[in-house]
């Protein structure tokens, strides 16, 4: 009895079987195979990935806890040292987004030019235990079919777009060319980018298309700051940099209260000259320091932007009064990513979302707001 189709193990055991069972067997086995085909879509590169996502979540890198706090729960955000805080049993009222999600700073790691020393170091990076973001330049075809961004996003890091040409001026044309590029790829949304040469002819054209453009020019972003989304800071280390030039420049943003990004385009070695490059040794060093300052919130530019905008969304929010209710309704900016919250103080009261949520008090020190629910309403 040859046996040629998806039913190959039922068919070939049939003889040893009832006539009914082998039947059930063989339409199993059918039916598992053909859910595994409509699943691949003929697209292996993103079967392992969840459809839209891209260093949002607590993949493998933000299993070690950013900053050198504990594991995030279901929302993704680490949290941050010490609890038992009680919840506050006063007068109901001001409502307090925390900075950096209860975090004294943020920083963001990002690497540039899909380069092929960040490919090479990968392994290296990955074991830092921390969420990165790439912004990947889609015309290098040998780096960017390399299976390293596949394993970068299901390790829970970003990737981002640097367009596909990395030109000077950018046009609309190359930067929709490069998103399309991510998309078709590795089946992601693709929410924040990274300016070619920091031009600023990127500023107009990030704006309409992405949450987060980074720029190049250095300085700290503070939370409510006037910094523009679309040029955000940047620290770039000097070629050959020393673990000390990072941790000066993390030292600095955490005594600002700020949200450091930090641009390296590669290391060195690697076969395409990477663009001021440091040692890998002296990178994974500083990234060290700054997790064992234990109050530094260390992840995706994704990640950090969001709390951030949000954050500048709700301040400016003026609440309307029923009784002794108070309610603060937003619409999230443009190009937001699903499923985030912000962390918030009160004095005393209740706070409920839509549909009759109660929110729970963390002992931590904050209550989590669902963003996309729209709404949050503060009751005796």
């Amino acid at each position: 009895m040859e046996c040629k189709d998806v039913g190959y193990r039922a068919c070939k055991a049939a003889p040893l079987l009832d006539a009914r069972i082998a039947k059930w067997a063989m339409l199993t086995l059918a039916c598992f195979a053909f859910a595994c085909v409509i699943r691949g879509g003929g697209q292996p590169t993103t079967s392992a990935i969840s459809p839209g996502s891209n260093g949002g979540g607590a993949g493998a890198a933000g299993a070690a806890g950013p900053g050198g706090a504990t594991s995030g729960g279901s929302t993704g955000l680490p949290v941050p040292s010490g609890a038992g805080i009680p919840r506050p049993s006063g007068t109901p009222g001001n409502i307090t987004v925390l900075d950096w999600a209860g975090f004294t700073s943020a920083v963001s790691y990002t690497f540039d030019d899909t380069n092929s020393s960040q490919i090479s170091n990968y392994a290296a990076l990955n074991a830092l235990g921390v969420r990165m973001t790439f912004y990947l330049i889609t015309s290098k075809a040998t780096e960017f079919n390399s299976p390293v961004w596949t394993q970068a996003l299901r390790d829970g890091h970003e990737i981002g777009s640097h367009t596909r040409s990395h030109r000077r001026p950018g046009t609309a044309a190359d930067v929709d060319a490069g998103d399309l590029d991510l998309r078709n790829k590795f089946g992601i949304t693709v929410y924040t980018m990274a300016a070619p040469f920091g031009d600023p002819s990127y500023i107009a054209l990030a704006a309409p298309r992405y949450l987060i453009n980074r720029g190049v020019n250095d300085g700290n972003i503070l939370p409510n700051g006037n910094t523009d989304p679309f040029n955000v800071n940047c620290f770039v280390p000097a070629a050959g940099a020393a673990a000390s030039a990072f941790n000066n420049a993390i030292d600095a943003g955490r005594t600002a209260g700020a949200w450091k990004t930090v641009l390296v385009h590669g290391f060195t070695g690697g076969s395409d000259s990477a663009y001021q490059p440091v040692a890998i040794g002296e990178f994974t060093a500083s990234v060290n320091h700054a997790k064992s300052l234990g109050d530094v919130w260390i992840d995706t530019v994704l990640n950090v932007a969001a709390y951030w905008r949000a954050q500048k969304m709700f301040s400016a929010i003026a609440p309307t009064t029923s009784g002794n209710s108070r309610t603060w309704t937003w619409t999230l900016p443009a190009h937001f990513p699903p499923g985030k919250v912000l962390r918030v103080r009160v004095d005393g009261g209740t706070l409920t979302q839509p549909g009759g949520r109660t929110l729970t008090w963390d002992d931590h020190g904050y209550y989590e707001v669902a963003l996309d629910a729209g709404s949050v309403t503060l009751s005796p």
